[in-house]
């Protein structure tokens, strides 16, 4: 059976018979969809090395990362709001 690395919320490794639905890069702090063009651009200039997995987006906020500004538009543009009284606002990183 095939496994799969994904990268747990409190930050460890953790080994899944299914394959994360989001990728992230662990040095931006960044998450977003598997097939992001921002993403799958960067590949070749360094970031694999900084790739990493998630089950699901609970997960990814959860780990400390944001949404992607390209793929993940009104997640991002709900971050970048920052915090609001009368909502949930999961994530832990702020925008600056």
């Amino acid at each position: 059976m095939k496994t799969y690395e994904l990268l747990a919320a409190d930050g460890n490794t953790v080994r899944s018979g299914t394959p994360g639905k989001l990728g992230g890069n662990s040095k931006a702090g960044i998450y977003g969809r598997l097939d992001c063009t921002a993403a799958n651009a960067a590949l070749s200039k360094g970031y694999a090395e900084h790739r990493v997995f998630f089950a699901d987006e609970a997960t990814a906020i959860e780990a400390g990362y944001r949404p992607c500004g390209r793929c993940m538009v009104a997640e991002y543009k709900k971050w970048k709001s920052g915090p609001d009284e009368n909502e949930d606002y999961p994530w832990k990183v702020l925008p600056k």
